[in-house]
């Protein structure tokens, strides 16, 4: 028989797509108790830090609205298969204030509580499910974790903040990881000094009663508390929003309450209070009612929250409460019906305010500097913002600023080590769903490539209507290359959006592959690659060669197709199987690629692979590169492998990696100078042609 080539439809045997959107990650939310008490204390250590250093530097002494300890916000997780985003865990504060007898002195105590909150990510091309944070201050039990979409582009938008990580969408051949978005941590506001408050009249009796604890705040009912927002005096407005922040981080039955008896309206009213004390109180009331209930996110927003949040976020210097507002948002950004007109009332105070004022001060690193709690808040809402439609794509890749900061961000952590940073994480997932679709939605990016890089060499006849390849129409004889002069086609003064797709920045990425130990940090890059590499055509070729020739990334990508973490090795070989599609690579990718691929079908499912996804797709990629490099594969093929291909197509459990399986049997076998090898090791063809692979091979033809 005269050999065949894969065919072209082989590569829609498995449904993960070429793209992906980076989600949320989810995996803070699972961190045990020691973790978040370590955490938290080192949160409060890093404030005192801050007040302490302050006063010996002379600085003013702390406002009555500055917090005397920190409240510790969860990092939430991102990200999205092939790059995307996942869940995000916020962490939640609980402040508990005693009253003492006199309403003038007001001695508070805090306890933090870390509470995280949970992304969501969706894969580019698609979106997934959001989630939010858990409450894992006083829950015994956390919720189950989702899995995060994944797809060959890597999934679209990178995790959708709202934990849309535990779902994966595939569309087409790129593969979407949407990030969902993840509810920000819930928090009740650290203690605060009412000193500045004006002396008020004693207020009822029950208040009074409690000098210690939170008795104050425990007599009094959630009704009563909902009518002090509307009371004329100061004091009753904070007693009944206190009352209400630490009760709705306490009981999920609360925000329901506050609901129904009409609290949220008022709440929002107090945002604009002269007094800042209350304003921070209101805020972290409503960041707290806002966790994991969409329905009062549906009502803050009705209510006019979000634009009185960015209103007060513009305007207020103190760093809890851009805390607390940061948070709020981060919270609302998991609800899809409220990303467009968040998006659109929010970016530009969030870079105005936070991204650019904190990615840009050489004191960012410093007790004096600006406050990362914010910045992760910040940018974990934008995570969740970046995993919606075109449209929220198009607007942050336009965003003066927004793409330079987080690309100047993440290279800073990896010139200094920070890889494991949880920001770096949400930077990550960021870039990762603004690069879903990127050719297509923004090509004027591409210009330089599309007109520089030119074809040379015999160009492939469009006649040709044999076998087609399981990768791309090139022929298995066409020896079309293409030039790539990467220092004329690249831009040498990237800015904004010009920045995703150059070299430094996906340097970066391979950086972090190589030195991250943040799971949804490296799925996100990795997807991020994927998205940069899964069209066919000259964009994706150039891209390939950059990370492949021009950044040596086959040293970091290739080990990660032996890691344990299923998400991102089947990320691994999604991006592999973008490589081989580029004819300049097949050669490099079978010597040094080939092996891995081939040992990860050797062990099929004994070493515990239970992922149809990566089997399917290593079945594909190395029939495809045997098929075009079969002097180099022939000898990394043997008995153990075919005897592992044939237990693979037989498995009714593995439906892709079956057929994919079936197809590469059938077709060694068809290529003589390997079937003559093949019995030389004494195999026979039952092995290779039999009803099963038979009836793969005829189930991908193509007739033209």
């Amino acid at each position: 028989m005269a050999g065949l080539q894969p065919l072209k439809s082989a590569l829609s045997i498995s449904p993960v797509d070429d793209t992906s959107l980076a989600l949320p990650s989810a995996h803070q939310q699972y961190r045990s108790g020691e973790q978040r008490v370590l955490e938290q204390v080192q949160s409060v250590q890093r404030t005192r830090s801050r007040h302490s250093s302050s006063s010996r530097t002379g600085s003013t002494s702390l406002s009555p609205t500055s917090p005397l300890n920190d409240a510790i916000v969860s990092n939430g997780n991102v990200f999205f298969g092939n790059g995307y985003l996942k869940t995000v865990p916020l962490e939640k504060s609980l402040n508990r204030q005693s009253f003492n007898s006199t309403p003038s002195a007001i001695a508070k105590t805090t306890n933090t509580f870390s509470r995280r909150y949970e992304f969501g990510y969706t894969p580019m091309g698609w979106v997934a499910p959001n989630r939010e944070e858990p409450d894992l201050g006083w829950q015994s039990s956390l919720p189950k974790r989702r899995e995060l979409p994944h797809r060959l582009l890597s999934n679209r938008s990178t995790y959708k903040t709202e934990m849309l990580r535990s779902s994966n969408q595939f569309t087409g051949n790129s593969q979407h990881f949407v990030s969902s978005p993840l509810d920000v941590k819930k928090t009740q506001s650290k203690p605060l000094l009412l000193d500045s408050l004006p002396k008020q009249s004693k207020l009822p009796g029950k208040m009074d009663s409690g000098s210690s604890g939170n008795s104050a705040v425990a007599d009094i009912t959630m009704k009563e508390a909902v009518d002090f927002l509307c009371n004329e005096d100061i004091e009753y407005q904070h007693r009944g929003a206190s009352y209400i922040q630490h009760n709705t981080f306490m009981n999920d039955k609360a925000k329901e309450e506050v609901m129904k008896r009409n609290g949220i309206a008022p709440l929002v009213a107090l945002l604009h209070s002269p007094n800042p004390t209350l304003r921070q109180t209101a805020s972290a009331a409503l960041r707290n009612l806002a966790f994991k209930n969409n329905d009062n996110k549906v009502e803050i927003q009705r209510c006019g929250g979000i634009a009185s949040a960015v209103a007060l976020l513009r305007e207020t210097d103190s760093l809890e409460t851009q805390k607390q507002l940061t948070g709020l948002l981060w919270n609302l950004s998991s609800a899809n019906s409220l990303k467009t007109d968040l998006l659109k009332s929010t970016l530009a105070v969030l870079m105005e305010r936070i991204i650019l004022p904190y990615t840009a001060s050489p004191e960012r690193d410093t007790a004096s500097g600006p406050d990362p709690e914010s910045f992760f808040h910040a940018t974990s809402c934008l995570r969740n913002l970046s995993s919606g439609n075109q449209s929220n794509r198009q607007t942050m890749r336009k965003c003066r600023g927004l793409v330079d900061s987080l690309v100047a961000y993440l290279e800073d952590c990896v010139d200094a080590g920070r890889t494991d940073d949880k920001c770096v994480e949400n930077c990550a997932c960021i870039l990762h769903n603004l690069t879903f679709e990127l050719e297509s939605e923004a090509p004027a990016l591409f210009n330089r490539i599309t007109a520089l890089a030119k074809p040379v060499g015999p160009v492939e006849s469009q006649g040709d209507t044999g076998p087609i390849s399981c990768f791309s129409s090139q022929s298995k004889g066409s020896d079309n290359k293409r030039y790539f002069d990467f220092p004329v086609v690249e831009d040498p003064n990237p800015s904004g959006a010009g920045w995703l797709i150059h070299s430094k920045t996906l340097q970066n990425y391979l950086s972090l592959l190589d030195s991250s130990h943040r799971e949804e940090t490296q799925e996100a890059c990795c997807g991020t690659l994927q998205n940069l590499t899964a069209q066919d055509g000259i964009v994706s070729n150039v891209m390939s060669q950059t990370v492949v020739q021009k950044l040596n990334g086959l040293q970091v990508i290739t080990p990660l197709l032996k890691s344990n973490k299923v998400t991102l090795q089947r990320n691994a070989v999604a991006l592999i199987r973008n490589f081989s599609k580029n004819p300049n690579l097949q050669g490099i990718l079978a010597r040094k690629v080939l092996p891995e691929l081939l040992g990860i079908l050797s062990a099929g499912t004994k070493e515990g692979n239970e992922s149809d996804d990566t089997l399917a797709m290593a079945c594909q990629t190395a029939n495809f590169l045997v098929a075009k490099e079969p002097e180099t594969s022939k000898r990394l093929l043997n008995g153990g492998l075919i005897n592992s291909l044939k237990e693979l197509s037989q498995n009714r459990y593995f439906p892709k990696t079956s057929k994919s399986a079936s197809v590469f049997l059938y077709q060694l076998w068809s290529d003589k100078d390997i079937q003559n090898l093949l019995k030389r090791q004494g195999m026979n063809k039952s092995s290779f042609i039999n009803d099963i692979t038979t009836a793969a091979h005829r189930s991908i033809q193509v007739i033209d």
